[in-house]
């Protein structure tokens, strides 16, 4: 199942004399820092690991406008987007066309009107870890990124779990709650029992 999350981005700083590109920059991933997803019951801590990339196929990865598969792409890697993995997360680099749209997304994020990046991505059942006692989920292996965005709403962050995410968050929540019932309703009949002698 496709999930969705979200960081910042921004201009590339240069020498407005010597280039008249529109780049921008930033990390859509970012490694070993926690981050809260979801609200209300369903709110936990994911974390990315450092090598949780290792060995994924960035050659078709796009950059698009607020995950909008129907528009066309701003850029592309292996034509106009770098997309490298370093110490801090997943760094991108992209120039942008000289489109409406671009040069629209590029001054807003310049003004600093868009300020956030999202990644699209997918993980196996094997590729992460959650822990129902801390509420922590741990990626130490993503499949695929489809797709960074640039996307209007930093509050999104907050309402984005993934169905697959979701799902498996709440049987474990819900398993734990028929154990933690069972234990208490032996618990209970020992005491009646006892109080029966």
């Amino acid at each position: 199942m496709k999930e969705i999350r979200i960081n910042n981005i921004q201009i590339e700083q240069r020498d407005a004399d010597t280039q008249e590109d529109m780049i921008l920059v930033g990390y859509p991933i970012l490694f070993d820092t926690p981050t809260t997803i979801g609200k209300g019951d369903n709110v936990y801590t994911e974390v990315i690991q450092r090598g949780a990339l290792d060995g994924v196929d960035f050659n078709d990865t796009r950059l698009i406008y607020n995950h909008d598969m129907n528009k066309i792409p701003l850029a592309r890697t292996g034509k106009t987007m770098e997309l490298y993995v370093d110490e801090v997360g997943l760094r991108m680099r992209a120039t942008l066309p000289s489109t409406e749209e671009a040069r629209s997304v590029y001054t807003a994020v310049q003004r600093g009107d868009l300020e956030n990046m999202s990644f699209a991505f997918t993980v196996s059942d094997d590729g992460h870890i959650y822990d129902a006692g801390t509420r922590t989920r741990s990626i130490h292996k993503i499949d695929k990124v489809f797709e960074v965005s640039i996307v209007p709403y930093p509050a999104y962050k907050e309402t984005v779990v993934s169905v697959e995410a979701r799902s498996m968050i709440e049987d474990v929540h819900s398993k734990l709650d028929s154990t933690e019932r069972k234990d208490l309703k032996i618990q209970l009949n020992k005491l009646l029992l006892k109080g029966d002698r």
